[in-house]
């Protein structure tokens, strides 16, 4: 893999992360980092002391040796930002979502698929060998078919105002289940709660039906007293339960579920008799043992063997469009219990 220039516009409360994973790649040459406030300068010398530190983004991107741009500023900035980089012919990544409208995100696709540029999305849980690991389990099916979905992302706090729960905590999910099932989506629905700022979901249900009745449940709050990162995923062989946030059993495979036989048809008379029989089942439990890898360290490599190898890295520009007109199909359907309207 070759060594790829880069610059970073951002250096908040994520940039900071992408910062010292940019720095201290070994196929990366962070050139500069890009932020306006004092602090984020001061917290990018410390993390990049080799690169140098930029208030202006027209000076960034002049840099023609600069090949690639990594994007973590606020969300109402991933459009204007990333499209200023891919102009430049730069390739992109930009932090979740890819935008704030479906268009603003189709139109991030068509500029990069012009210029034939890498256009990528900070899906950073796609990159989580756990993830990784379940996704392989359903594709072998080891579950059976898969029937259902529930995921649970919740914290006390962090409070946004530029974005609800909705579009702040769901992309990570919405990017899980997509990989994971690999399904059209048919319906969705939302329910929104406004406690803490008016107008702003803090807590919200969202539900979606993929192709085959699949459904896919998430939960997200910044208003719970636990953090919590999990999912169950119910299956017709095997259930399992994904918890992020566990250090010795992210994954706990079940061997349980309800078996459906049907009944000898020959029941005389009793014709209202029940045709099915369900018998539960209950076996063994067993943790998969999963090497861990800093999912963050893991997508960059992938962002940059993208540049290198030209192929379509894993959490493309199409599957952050994918979320976004997933988040703005289920925004709409959440106004009803936000406004009644």
């Amino acid at each position: 893999m070759t060594t790829q220039k880069v610059g970073l516009v951002g250096c908040g409360y994520w940039g900071s992360n992408l910062c010292r994973v940019l720095a201290q790649h070994p196929n990366v040459e962070l050139r500069w980092v890009c932020d306006p406030a004092p602090k984020a300068q001061e917290r990018a010398r410390r993390l990049a002391p080799s690169a140098r530190i930029l208030s202006e983004l027209s000076d960034a991107l002049n840099d023609r040796e600069v090949e690639a741009v990594v994007v973590a500023v606020p969300v109402e900035f991933h459009y204007s930002v990333a499209m200023a980089a891919l102009q430049r012919d730069k390739h992109v990544l930009v932090e979740k979502p890819l935008a704030r409208t479906v268009s603003e995100a189709r139109r991030l696709c068509d500029e990069a698929d012009g210029r034939g540029r890498v256009l990528m999305v900070g899906h950073t849980f796609l990159y989580s060998a756990t993830v990784r690991r379940i996704k392989s389990m359903i594709d072998a099916g080891d579950l059976g078919d898969i029937r259902y979905v529930f995921m649970r992302r919740l914290n006390l706090g962090i409070v946004r105002h530029d974005v609800d729960a909705l579009w702040n905590l769901a992309p990570h999910d919405l990017s899980i289940l997509n990989y994971w099932l690999d399904l059209p989506v048919r319906e969705v629905s939302a329910i929104g709660h406004s406690y803490l700022q008016p107008g702003i979901a803090d807590v919200v249900f969202a539900h979606l039906t993929y192709e085959g009745n699949v459904a896919g449940h998430i939960q997200v709050s910044w208003l719970d007293p636990s953090k919590v990162r999990q999912a169950t995923v119910v299956g017709s062989r095997r259930m399992l339960l994904y918890d992020d946030m566990s250090t010795d059993a992210r994954i706990i495979v079940y061997d349980k579920g309800i078996d459906v036989g049907n009944l000898n048809d020959n029941l005389g008379r009793f014709e209202t008799y029940a045709q099915h029989q369900f018998t539960v089942r209950a076996g063994d439990a067993w943790l998969p043992k999963v090497d861990f890898s800093e999912p963050l360290v893991e997508e960059i490599t992938d962002f940059v063997d993208s540049i290198s190898s030209g192929r379509r890295p894993l959490a493309s520009a199409a599957s952050g469009l994918a979320v976004v007109e997933q988040l703005e199909m289920l925004s709409e359907s959440m106004m009803v219990s936000l406004h009644g309207r």
